[in-house]
């Protein structure tokens, strides 16, 4: 069989562009470096979910499913079967902490680990699945660990000294949801700082993909945040809030 030059410039012409592959990193790095199972939410990624409660912004985290929904009055937080479930909203197996504090689960009919704060107040969320890295925690915690870090003033000033105001509204059109968030900023000195946060969110009840109302989805969340900072040490290390 015989092939010449012409006919295979013809075939390679026909063929034409077929685009640009471009490979780039996710939103959530893999962790390589260690053999706790940990996704963490950081900073970017909370801004770009839009999450309007805690649960809708873990519910993509390997591992984790929601109980009732997604609003705070109805859902549960479950960690590879463990903490909510379709009867009791938590079974001690799945821990929720706030800035490293251990914030108790209520322990009413269906209503489980869901906070009633808002995803604004959080610059990173990190979620520990199953009993590898999660028993230092507490004893009996074999589901996981949900680990949330509020802003400091930093973060919004960058380090540098002064004040910072800053203003968010949202609307979401399922629902009619409404959303405030107000924050101020102070930092007098490089060791101290002062943030002020206040976020209002309404929602009405939303609809499903065939156009029926989901029924106790309404809910109006008023969230703030009050923190103080204090760093100290020889290299900045320890800190006081």
């Amino acid at each position: 069989m015989t092939i010449n030059a012409a006919t295979l410039h013809a075939q390679e012409a026909d063929q034409g562009f077929l685009g640009t592959l471009v490979l780039g990193e996710s939103k959530r790095k893999v962790q390589t470096n260690t053999a706790v199972p940990q996704t963490t939410v950081d900073q970017d990624e909370i801004d770009d979910r839009q999450a309007g409660t805690v649960a809708e912004l873990i519910d993509s985290v390997p591992g984790v499913s929601l109980v009732n929904g997604s609003t705070p009055q109805g859902s549960g937080i479950n960690i590879r079967g463990f903490g909510a479930n379709s009867t009791y909203g938590t079974d001690q197996k799945v821990a929720v902490q706030i800035d490293g504090a251990n914030v108790g689960a209520e322990e009413l009919y269906r209503i489980g680990t869901q906070l009633f704060t808002d995803p604004f107040l959080y610059k990173n969320v990190s979620v520990i699945r199953g009993t590898v890295g999660s028993f230092e925690y507490g004893s009996g915690i074999v589901g996981g660990v949900v680990r949330l870090e509020t802003k400091d003033a930093s973060d919004l000033t960058g380090g540098e000294l002064g004040y910072v105001l800053g203003q968010t509204l949202g609307f979401s059109s399922n629902g009619n949801g409404l959303t405030s968030s107000t924050v101020l900023a102070w930092q007098p000195t490089q060791d101290m700082e002062f943030m002020l946060n206040y976020t209002w969110r309404d929602q009405d009840n939303q609809q499903d993909g065939n156009g029926d109302e989901i029924g106790n989805s309404a809910f109006t969340l008023p969230s703030g945040l009050l923190k103080a900072k204090y760093t100290f040490g020889e290299n900045r290390d320890q800190s006081l809030t």
